[in-house]
C-alpha cells in the first residue's frame, strides 16, 4: 500500500485540510462531503477531519459539526497557551506541541500546537501549520497501519509526537557524547563551551515540552473512572509511560550536561591557575631585580658603584644574583615543582 493512495482526502472538503474514513477493520480511505456531513452518526467506522486554521472556511465548518460541544470548538480554534487533555462526558480534548514540518519532510525549527477533540465516531484535530505527527501518522495508515477507533488513531498520533522527541533526545545525547570524547580524551575542553551551551538550551526546551505532555496524559489516567471507559485509561496509561520514559532520558542527558559543564568550568578554573601561577613566579623572579634597580635610583649620595667604571655591569650583575638567590629558596622550599607537588617531598616508604 502507498502513501499516494490517501492524497484525495487532501482539500477534498472546502474547510478541511483532510478527510479520511475508516471502515469497521480499521483501514484508512480518502473521505468526501457526505462523510463531514454525517460525522458522528452511528455505523460502521470513524471519520477523521483535520483542520487549517489559516482556511477562511474553517470556522463555518466548525459550527456544521453538530459533534462537537462548544468547549471542543474552542479547543480546536481559540487561542492555546498550554499543553492539556481534558475529558468530559463522551468527548476527549485537548492539545499537544509538536514538532512543524519543512518543505522537504524535514523537522523545521519551529512548534505549534496539535488540537485535537475526538468522540466514539469521529476524530478532529486543527494547526495552523504542518506538522510533523500527522505526516508520520498519514505515511504509516497510507502504508497499511490500521486504526479501529479514534483512540487508537490517537493514540498512533500521540505515539508518534513521542517518537519525534525520542529522535530529538538521542541526537542530543550524541551531541553530549561527542564533546565528552573531547574533553576528557581529546583535551579541548574550552573549545567546547560554544557547542555545549546551546545542547543545554536545547535540553531545557525539550523538558518543558516533555513535562508539558506526561502529566496531562498522567491527569487523563487518574480522571477516568468509569468501567464502560478503560479503553481510555488504558490508552493513558500507556502513552504517559512513554512520556515517563522520554522524562527519564531527558533527565539523564541534563545531569550528563550538568558534569561536563562542571569539567568546562574545572578545566577553565585550572588554566587560569596555572596563568596566574606562571605570573607570580615571574613576579617573584623579578622582585629582586626590582628592588635593586630602585635602589641604585635613588637619588642620594654616596651610592655604591656611582664613580666605579663598571658600575653598571656590577649592579646587573648584583640583580641576577638576588634573583638566583630567591629562586634557590624557592626551590628548597618546592615553590617551582608542579602544582599539586608543591612542598617538601617525602620518600615512599619502604616495605
Amino acid at each position: 500500500m502507498s502513501f499516494d493512495r490517501l492524497k484525495p482526502a487532501f482539500h477534498a472538503v472546502p474547510g478541511c485540510a483532510l478527510v479520511l474514513r475508516f471502515d469497521d477493520e480499521g483501514r484508512a480511505a480518502p473521505g468526501d462531503a457526505d462523510d463531514v456531513a454525517h460525522i458522528g452518526a452511528p455505523g460502521e467506522g470513524f471519520v477523521w477531519l483535520h483542520l487549517h486554521l489559516d482556511d477562511p472556511n474553517v470556522d463555518a465548518m466548525l459550527k456544521r459539526l453538530s459533534v462537537l460541544n462548544d468547549d471542543a470548538r474552542k479547543t480546536l480554534s481559540g487561542p492555546i497557551d498550554r499543553q492539556f487533555v481534558e475529558h468530559s462526558g463522551d468527548i476527549v480534548r485537548g492539545a499537544f506541541f509538536d514538532r512543524e514540518r519543512g518543505a522537504d519532510g524535514a523537522a523545521a525549527t519551529g512548534t505549534d500546537y496539535l488540537r485535537f477533540a475526538f468522540g466514539e465516531q469521529f476524530l478532529v484535530s486543527a494547526r495552523q501549520r504542518p506538522l510533523r505527527a500527522v505526516e508520520s501518522t498519514l505515511i504509516a495508515l497510507g502504508a497499511g497501519r490500521l486504526a479501529s477507533s479514534p483512540l487508537e488513531l490517537f493514540e498512533t498520533i500521540v505515539g508518534h509526537l513521542c517518537d519525534e522527541l525520542g529522535r530529538m533526545i538521542y541526537e542530543l545525547s550524541s551531541t553530549l557524547d561527542r564533546i565528552e570524547e573531547r574533553i576528557v580524551m581529546g583535551g579541548q575542553g574550552l573549545d567546547e563551551r560554544a557547542t555545549l551551551g546551546p545542547a543545554r538550551r536545547a535540553a531545557l526546551r525539550l523538558a518543558r515540552e516533555v513535562g508539558g505532555l506526561r502529566s496531562p496524559l498522567l491527569r487523563l489516567e487518574a480522571s477516568v473512572s468509569d468501567p464502560e471507559q478503560d479503553d481510555l485509561r488504558e490508552a493513558g496509561a500507556r502513552l504517559a509511560r512513554r512520556a515517563d520514559i522520554l522524562a527519564h532520558d531527558l533527565s539523564e542527558v541534563q545531569d550528563r550536561a550538568r558534569l561536563l559543564q562542571d569539567e568546562l568550568s574545572a578545566i577553565d578554573s585550572s588554566v587560569t591557575n596555572d596563568r596566574l601561577y606562571i605570573l607570580t613566579m615571574v613576579t617573584t623572579l623579578l622582585l629582586p631585580a626590582t628592588f635593586v634597580t630602585g635602589f641604585f635610583g635613588m637619588n642620594t649620595k654616596n651610592l655604591p658603584f656611582t664613580e666605579t667604571t663598571d658600575g653598571t655591569a656590577y649592579a646587573a650583575a648584583l640583580c641576577v644574583g638576588a634573583s638566583l638567590v630567591v629562586l634557590f629558596f624557592m626551590r628548597r622550599l618546592g615553590l617551582t615543582r608542579p602544582r599539586g607537588a608543591i612542598g617538601p617531598q617525602k620518600p615512599p616508604p619502604k616495605a
